[in-house]
């Protein structure tokens, strides 16, 4: 990802399917859309925090913990089928990870999802104002794998949700027990900028 020279990107093709309903990529979604001007610099990354209401942030802050986690993205437009980019977060001394001094995301692999570039949920609309939204997975340091849904915005910034499922737990449970939902506004920083 590191290293490329910024330069135009179209979204390719999905492959075909059998049927009248698939008409392919520039008619079912924003596949041929220009999502160049989301590359950053080799110095750059998308950073922000999660928004801070409760309803926003369930299962991602340890008791009695503050709701200021914040994400560092880099992303790389290029690879938005197969490897998008990292996140890293900036919980290491007080996050759900921080008993074995590790964030809760260190430069983790955004993974796509291949199964979804060829079904009609690639195509969901989260209202107005965002240029492409694409899924996948990412793994953290000590809470399993979770589903990252990136919004690329039309503001040029990118909104982050990650979904932490977990097996059913009693209503009191800790939040390292518990199944969460996060989401995060960033926006282009250099990575000095970041804080963390």
């Amino acid at each position: 990802m590191r290293g490329r020279a910024k330069g135009r990107f179209v979204l390719p093709a999905r492959a075909p399917h059998i049927g009248l309903t698939w008409l392919g990529p520039c008619l079912l979604s924003f596949a041929c859309s220009d999502l160049s001007e989301f590359q950053l610099d080799d110095n750059q990354a998308y950073c922000g925090a999660m928004v801070s209401a409760p309803l926003f942030h369930s299962g991602f802050i340890p008791e009695g913990g503050k709701p200021n986690l914040r994400l560092r993205l880099h992303l790389d437009v290029e690879s938005l089928t197969t490897k998008p980019g990292t996140l890293t977060s900036d919980d290491r001394t007080r996050g759900l990870c921080q008993a074995s001094d590790q964030p809760l995301f260190d430069d983790a692999p955004l993974r796509a999802i291949p199964e979804v570039l060829h079904d009609p949920i690639s195509t969901l609309e989260f209202g107005q104002g965002r240029e492409h939204t694409f899924f996948s997975y990412v793994d953290s340091t000590c809470q399993g794998t979770m589903l990252a849904v990136v919004s690329l915005m039309k503001s040029k910034n990118v909104e982050v949700r990650l979904f932490k499922p977990a097996p059913l737990a009693a209503a009191d449970a800790p939040a390292a027990e518990s199944s969460g939902y996060a989401l995060f506004y960033l926006e282009p920083f250099k990575t000095s900028g970041c804080g963390f």
